[in-house]
């Protein structure tokens, strides 16, 4: 009995002991580290005297240990915050207020009025960017609009030039038939005088009067007969004339018309497009491995112009029936981003431009519920993706010259780098380079893009995401696109 009371006495001074050893180990190491810190700090080292002085603050127990090692602290924060405040460090600054988190004593009123002038200058830092883009991108606007603005000024003065021609020819029409009037009125007046010289001369011989005044009425009838047709045939003349007037200023209405429409449709110019085009199967996007452009005519330059607004009004038709947003505006404009970054000519650019906007037209004839749906059974998924076969149709107003890249666009963008897409099962250089570029941009629309089913991921982890899928994403369009966004 006496035995065991002694061996738990015996026990319970260990424990002390040890206890008190512990103690003060941990003491001595919040000096160590404090000393570290104080001399860091002495020698100009910030970095090293905010490290020691947080693993001081760690190990710190007592009162008389924290309250020196807290003092320091706050010391060593408030010049790490002026550090950060003359050369912005974001990731040095989260840091520094996560350990404000962990040892919320070391936080008082300057080295938060420090936190709080860092964050106001980086705030006002993006706003003036934000400023200045948005001033970039008005300057650009602007010198589109005046551009834009001086060609319908010079159509109009072309077209006002051709209606004063018309008119110029119209009077000059006028005078001739005056002339002609005023010709045939002294011929009128010389027969009268002739007759009234022949009646004097014939008055003995009734018979001779009588035919005379025949021929004469004869001769009036064909005179007045001609002066009718002259007279009918300038005023038609004069209607057709009038006709093309009005017609000179009804293609200058529709002139400015198209003109305004491709300016509020954000249409890109189509200046020297390439419409014999069509890149199907080359591995690289080097401009010199491309095929040229080539100079075309103005009227192909406005058949182009018209595509792009055909294919505009289409585009927004898929958008409705799949209730995606503004997806074929977003998908052409990075797909014509994307071709440009890749090195391909302008004219190939835009007509891949016009293609990325009717992409999906197939959706068209595919069941509104389906496109809706947010789950889908095994047969329903293949028979929307029947949607790539079901286009054609919809392609019918595209020129023939352009009808291969608008074909490779809406069959081929479901098709995958490794042979596993549809419809026909494509690999690689297989794969036409247009509908590559849509598989890209198409994908990283709906990835940065808020659905029903998911939220909207950032550019960086979208970009991301397609980067670490080479067998679906042909990596050097991943490679352009992580440089654009």
């Amino acid at each position: 009995m006496l035995l065991n009371k002694i061996k738990r006495n015996f026990l319970l001074l260990l424990i002390v002991i040890f206890s008190v050893h512990a103690f003060a180990a941990t003491t001595d190491l919040s000096v160590r580290f404090l000393d570290k810190a104080e001399e860091a700090f002495e020698n100009g080292n910030v970095d090293d005297a905010y490290k020691y002085v947080n693993q001081a603050l760690a190990v710190s127990k007592d009162e008389a240990s924290k309250t020196n090692v807290l003092f320091f602290a706050q010391t060593v924060y408030t010049q790490k915050l002026v550090q950060i405040q003359e050369r912005y460090d974001e990731m040095a600054l989260i840091d520094l207020q996560m350990n404000l988190e962990k040892y919320p004593t070391v936080e008082n009123t300057k080295i938060k009025k420090l936190i709080k002038q860092i964050e106001q200058a980086q705030e006002n830092k993006e706003k003036a960017a934000e400023k200045a883009d948005k001033e970039e991108q008005r300057k650009v606007e602007q010198e589109r609009f005046e551009s834009q603005q001086k060609s319908m000024e010079d159509q109009a003065a072309a077209m006002k030039e051709q209606a004063a021609a018309l008119k110029e020819q119209a009077e000059a029409s006028k005078q001739s038939q005056q002339e002609l009037k005023d010709a045939l009125d002294s011929n009128f007046k010389e027969i009268g005088s002739a007759f009234t010289e022949s009646a004097k001369e014939t008055k003995r011989s009734t018979t001779v009067i009588a035919f005379a005044v025949i021929g004469i009425a004869f001769i009036i009838f064909i005179v007045v007969l001609l002066i009718i047709v002259i007279v009918r045939k300038g005023f038609k003349q004069q209607q057709v004339q009038q006709e093309q007037y009005v017609q000179a200023f009804k293609m200058l209405a529709a002139n400015q018309n198209t003109t305004n429409r491709l300016m509020l449709g954000g249409i890109t110019d189509l200046y020297g497009a390439n419409p014999q085009m069509r890149l199907a199967g080359s591995s690289t996007w080097a401009p010199a491995m491309a095929l040229p452009d080539i100079d075309i005519s103005e009227n192909d330059e406005e058949e182009i112009k018209q595509l792009a607004v055909k294919c505009e009004e289409i585009g927004a038709q898929i958008d409705s029936a799949t209730g995606r947003k503004n997806n074929s505006k977003n998908v052409s404009e990075l797909v014509y981003k994307l071709s440009m970054e890749l090195g391909l000519p302008q004219g190939m650019s835009m007509l891949n431009f016009c293609a990325a906007m009717i992409y999906d037209a197939g959706f068209l004839d595919i069941d509104p519920d389906l496109l809706t749906s947010t789950s889908l059974s095994e047969e329903q998924k293949a028979a929307l993706k029947k949607h790539v076969n079901l286009s054609e149709k919809h392609l019918d107003f595209v020129p023939k010259k352009y009808w291969s890249v608008f074909e490779d666009a809406a069959m081929k963008h479901h098709e995958n780098m490794d042979g596993s897409g549809y419809p026909n099962g494509l690999k690689g250089d297989e794969i036409p380079q247009v509908a590559r570029l849509i598989h890209v941009a198409e994908s990283f629309v709906s990835l940065s893009s808020k659905r029903t089913f998911r939220d909207a991921m950032d550019k960086e982890t979208a970009v991301q995401k397609l980067r670490e899928q080479p067998d679906l994403y042909d990596q050097e369009v991943v490679d352009a696109l992580d440089k654009l966004v």
